[in-house]
């Protein structure tokens, strides 16, 4: 996006002709210096890119209106909803999204007061920490962390239940594992938890293997989350509402929403539980296995429950309104999946025709926006727009 014009100005500046207005040249190029450090503020495998929902948000609903996001993931819908004016409703049955969504919606705008409850929290957990028993802690899990720094994070999060506290939890859950020694575990990867035992011997890189204190690394990452908070002058009075249910049955009264905008999970694309099992674990989160079969993306449900969310979405949005959906083509174990068609089909069929397809645009994602590198397995994003007819 050109700073200091509208998405009305840039479209017109573009020449853009297609219907309702979608042009990728409105988030072409790298978000991550321009956009709110809030959306960094834990790591989340196919998280949708800010200026794209930016720009979704602006050519489909108004200041004032109820944008609901029924698999909101990292809450990038949610988070821009609030900044640009807009509440937000969001949902995700995965008790990280709902965490991490929560902790970005729930930041005090003032860089000062989280880091106060910070210190307070810090003050508590070396207190705590020494009283910590380990012994029914999981070997997998025990396996990424100094034992005196497990005994931290777990009194931390102890802590952080009692007290309801969101920011500070999602916080937390960005700097639980990683090489970098700003963050509390072992040198692991990323994104997904898995030891970098080969690359980093303990017996080479001793250092990487020593205890990490806790309160020098969550101050630094609230340091971090306010670097660019890019808070608005609706910050203050944003209205959200988070649940953590099954997007096949919200509760959300019918005809109440006036924009509903999203990314449901890819077809059999990712393993969402799988790849965030560290952190759900520390969320309370034992068997992920169980939590990834009752998940959107797995094969075995998403017809299914893509059918049951679809009429969901018809039911709590205003007649006239917007459904806008991103969706990937998806490739994976030789077989090729156009997301896009099949939930097309659905929504027109189990609605009679009051779901109406308006509009198809086409995103090709470049192998610098992939969280995996040099793969293949979603090569397009399409943004479906529907509208409610009737």
């Amino acid at each position: 996006m050109r700073q200091g014009l509208t998405i009305r100005e840039q479209l017109a500046l573009f020449h853009v002709k297609s219907p309702l207005g979608l042009d990728g040249r409105l988030w072409s190029g790298s978000f991550n210096a321009r956009e709110s450090s809030l959306h960094q503020l834990a790591p989340y495998v196919g998280k949708l890119k800010s200026g794209m929902v930016r720009v979704l948000i602006e050519l489909f609903s108004q200041q004032g209106d109820v944008i609901l996001d029924p698999f909101c993931g990292s809450g990038v819908v949610p988070l821009e909803a609030v900044l640009l004016g807009r509440q937000a409703i969001a949902n995700d049955l995965s008790p990280y999204a709902y965490v991490v969504t929560l902790g970005k919606l729930s930041a005090p705008a003032k860089k000062e007061e989280a880091l106060d409850k910070a210190r307070e929290l810090s003050d508590l957990v070396e207190r705590k920490a020494s009283q910590i028993d380990l012994k029914c802690v999981p070997e997998w899990v025990r396996q990424f962390f100094h034992p005196k720094t497990l005994q931290e994070v777990l009194a931390a999060f102890e802590v952080l239940r009692e007290w309801d506290e969101w920011f500070l939890t999602a916080c937390l859950l960005g700097i639980l594992h990683h090489v970098r020694p700003g963050f509390l575990s072992h040198p692991a990867s990323h994104l997904t938890p898995y030891l970098r035992l080969q690359k980093y011997p303990p017996e080479q890189f001793p250092y990487m293997y020593r205890y990490r204190d806790l309160r020098s690394r969550l101050l630094a990452k609230v340091e971090r989350a306010y670097r660019r908070s890019y808070f608005t002058s609706y910050w203050e009075q944003r209205v959200y509402r988070a649940f953590r249910v099954n997007a096949m049955e919200l509760p959300v009264d019918s005809g109440s929403m006036d924009a509903v905008i999203s990314s449901p999970p890819y077809f059999g694309a990712l393993d969402y539980a799988r790849d965030n099992r560290l952190r759900l674990w520390f969320l309370g989160v034992e068997d992920w296995r169980h939590l990834d079969k009752t998940l959107t993306a797995n094969e075995a449900v998403y017809i299914p429950q893509m059918t049951g969310c679809l009429l969901e979405m018809y039911r709590v949005l205003k007649i006239g309104k917007y459904c806008v959906l991103v969706l990937g083509d998806v490739e994976r174990n030789g077989k090729y999946k156009q997301t896009s068609e099949i939930i097309s089909e659905l929504a027109a069929k189990v609605t009679g025709g009051g779901f109406r397809q308006e509009l198809l645009y086409t995103d090709e994602i470049p192998d610098v926006r992939r969280s995996r590198r040099r793969t293949r397995t979603t090569k397009y994003e399409r943004i479906l727009v529907l509208q409610k007819v009737c």
